[in-house]
């Protein structure tokens, strides 16, 4: 059932590979509830901005990452990337998430820095992976994300508070605001949900301190990057790449170059909001790719399923599988399939490191 709603949403956008675009039933219905949603995500917005609703602030500064659209733009690899910018100049930083993914919905403490506490699917995998990835860094995930903060405060007194995917969370005052626009799709069909993927009207974005440009290619994208710089010419504009890392095959566990992935004879699975995207990767690095499974994003692996996957790898004369660093998380790190199972990891890389660090400055002087 999940599936079925994870595809037709996708046919809403005009995902041709989904299946056959919805009727017009269908589209009508979509845009009154979408006219809906913008009434009741624009209204929700005003009460925070005339102090009708008061956020909470934390003991210090909070930059938040967040999306005008829902998924795949990118956020997590750019969470990462600054998290490190700051705590390689000797700051303390703490990120919070609202943990999407995982069972637990209490304030939990996947990782104080320098331990790592619990796995998916007890906690999300997008934390999970931050912590994994971040040693140093502290991960705690809630759906109230004051409480924690304020349980990373008492434990590990941050300088920094990174608020992940916090541009709808108004309850917590944010010093900075950073919102990421796929730079091939900034805003989708331009519809709000569920007819589009916008979670908010375009206007929402005067409320942004900076625009980040995600998987940002100079020669493709210029034209992109103008048409936003024109509209929002009071707003820093910044780009981001998000490029394959290293690849590491299962059994076994030695990480490599991705170039490791060329000639390879694979069938590639993920549950992903933009899984074009990494099927796009696979190609641009010259995988010979046999077939393409895609699950909801988010999607909670069953045995029946990996075992089926490993049995249409083999049908279709794959030598394995691959998937993302993402999904890994989710099988819990671990692969007893009867085929190879490679994992491509990606990390993000700002093209104006410094224009960040000069915003947050100037974003705590006035206010």
């Amino acid at each position: 059932m999940r599936l079925y709603w994870h595809n037709l949403f996708r046919r809403l956008h005009g995902d041709r590979g989904a299946g056959p675009p919805p009727g017009p039933v269908l589209c009508t219905g979509a845009a009154v509830l979408a006219r809906l949603y913008g009434l009741g995500a624009s209204g929700r917005r005003a009460l925070y901005a005339r102090g009708l609703r008061k956020a909470r602030r934390l003991p210090a500064p909070v930059v938040s990452v967040g999306n005008l659209t829902v998924g795949g733009a990118g956020k997590t690899p750019v969470v990462a990337f600054l998290a490190r910018l700051w705590r390689d100049r000797g700051k303390r930083v703490a990120i919070l998430s609202r943990g999407y993914g995982g069972r637990s919905r209490s304030v939990t403490c996947i990782s104080d820095g320098q331990n790592t506490y619990g796995k998916p699917p007890e906690v999300g995998e997008e934390p999970y992976w931050l912590a994994r990835t971040l040693p140093g860094v502290a991960v705690y995930t809630g759906a109230c994300r004051y409480a924690a903060g304020m349980a990373a405060w008492e434990k590990c007194k941050p300088d920094l508070f990174l608020l992940d995917d916090g541009f709808q969370h108004f309850q917590l005052h944010r010093d900075l605001d950073l919102v990421l626009l796929d730079a091939a799709s900034p805003f989708g069909n331009g519809h709000l949900l569920p007819r589009g993927p916008l979670r908010e009207p375009l206007a929402a974005l005067a409320a942004a301190q900076s625009l980040i440009l995600t998987r940002f290619d100079r020669e493709r994208h210029q034209a992109q990057f103008a048409t936003i710089h024109r509209a929002f010419p009071d707003k820093p504009l910044l780009t981001a790449t998000i490029a394959p890392l290293s690849v590491t095959a299962y059994p076994g566990g030695q990480a490599q170059a991705p170039a490791a992935l060329r000639h390879q004879a694979l069938m590639a699975f993920a549950g992903l909001a933009r899984p074009e995207v990494f099927a796009a990767t696979l190609q641009a690095l010259g995988v010979d790719l046999k077939g393409f499974r895609i699950f909801p994003d988010h999607h909670a692996f069953s045995h029946e399923e990996l075992d089926n996957l490993t049995e249409t790898a083999r049908a279709l004369g794959a030598g394995g599988l691959v998937t993302t660093g993402k999904d890994w998380a989710r099988l819990g790190e671990r692969w007893d399939g009867g085929v190879r199972l490679w994992v491509l990891e990606v990390e993000a890389r700002l093209g104006e490191p410094e224009q960040v660090l000069e915003l947050l400055d100037r974003s705590l002087q006035e206010g």
